[in-house]
């Protein structure tokens, strides 16, 4: 299979040094990733710039929000993917606006707030890139989305995954990570159908589901 894997954080820029930015480490993206490619699939993983990369996939490097929605646009209309799989953890917003001591500036064109300024930040949302993945697409690829939440109840984690646009949804909550679990539940149609304990047991089964 042609696989299209996305992986680790977006970094949206504050100014030239400084960034905001998640938990992601892409651990279990590259996992995924090099456990696909010594499977003998072909594997592109879009890596976040400060995350883990795999040894085995074929690799690319993103940094922020636009640059990722960027590159999956151009790899995705460029040729065709048998399955996507998004697990990069995507910020919901980005900087429009640093405002140091009254003035604002674009984040673009600073490049370092000098120590003891005051400033405020002023954010923009981000629309979610899986929701154009199959406009973006040549053909039509299988969309496998995950969803992480922290410390959801049943129902809020199946609310969660619900407002996923994909074929296949894989959910996991941060209380389990911070206990040393990692438990996948997968969700399709709105239903959970399996729970795999452990990456190794997702990376095993995960694409079955693409057939």
């Amino acid at each position: 299979m042609n696989i299209l894997l996305t992986l680790g954080a977006t970094a949206e820029p504050v100014d030239g040094v400084r960034f905001i930015t998640n938990l992601s480490t892409g651990k279990t993206g590259c996992a995924l990733a090099d456990g696909m490619a010594h499977a003998g699939h072909d594997v592109l993983a879009l890596c976040g710039q400060y995350a883990q990369k795999p040894r085995l996939a074929k690799t690319l490097i993103f940094t922020d929000f636009a640059d990722l929605n960027r590159q999956m646009r151009v790899q995705l209309g460029a040729r065709d993917f048998d399955a996507v799989i998004h697990l990069a953890a995507v910020s919901d917003f980005s900087v429009s606006k640093v405002i140091i001591d009254g003035k604002a500036c674009a984040p673009a064109k600073l490049k370092k707030i000098p120590s003891g300024a005051n400033i405020m930040l002023e954010l923009k949302n981000n629309f979610k890139i899986i929701d154009r993945l199959k406009k973006y697409a040549k053909n039509d690829p299988f969309i496998i989305g995950f969803k992480l939440t922290n410390g959801a109840a049943a129902e809020a984690a199946r609310t969660a995954a619900l407002g996923v646009a994909a074929d296949l949804v894989v959910y996991n909550d941060l209380r389990d990570m911070r206990a040393g679990r990692r438990v996948f539940t997968l969700y399709r149609d709105g239903k959970s159908i399996v729970k795999y304990v452990g990456t190794a047991a997702l990376c095993k089964n995960l694409l079955r589901f693409c057939v």
